[in-house]
């Protein structure tokens, strides 16, 4: 997707190349792009990055067709300064399965794949922390 507040959000396919977006759409504080699916079935993958400071925590949440796929989380990022790394206050998560938490409390990963005739959005929610929502 295109960036949107020193967001960019990208969908891959298994073999790294790049999904290109069509009809994006700019509200406040929201982007919208569709992803022409691949003619076959293919594994893909979603990359979250971030480019310069936005807080000290980011979280992702991907849903597929409504349903929870997986989260990530970043905390303790640093304003930008003398010392301070790039890896320090800037993020990228790169997703690529659905996970699920088994009765036994271990988790088992399954890969997303494009389906021919399947339909539905991908959904990715961003929650940025800040040091008063904190505490």
């Amino acid at each position: 997707m295109p960036t949107l507040k020193q967001v960019t959000c990208s969908v891959y396919t298994e073999n790294d190349i790049k999904l290109r977006e069509h009809q994006t759409t700019y509200s406040d504080g929201f982007v919208s792009s569709f992803i022409v699916v691949p003619p076959k079935s293919a594994k893909f993958n979603i990359q979250v990055a971030t480019q310069g400071y936005i807080a000290p925590g980011l979280a992702m949440y991907v849903f597929v067709d409504g349903v929870s796929q997986c989260n990530r989380n970043r905390t303790g990022l640093l304003l930008p300064g003398a010392g301070v790394s790039k890896s320090e206050y800037e993020v990228e998560f790169r997703v690529r399965q659905k996970e699920e938490k088994l009765a036994d409390g271990t988790w088992v990963g399954r890969e997303w794949t494009f389906a021919g005739l399947n339909t539905g959005k991908i959904m990715l929610y961003m929650i940025i922390v800040t040091e008063d929502s904190r505490s």
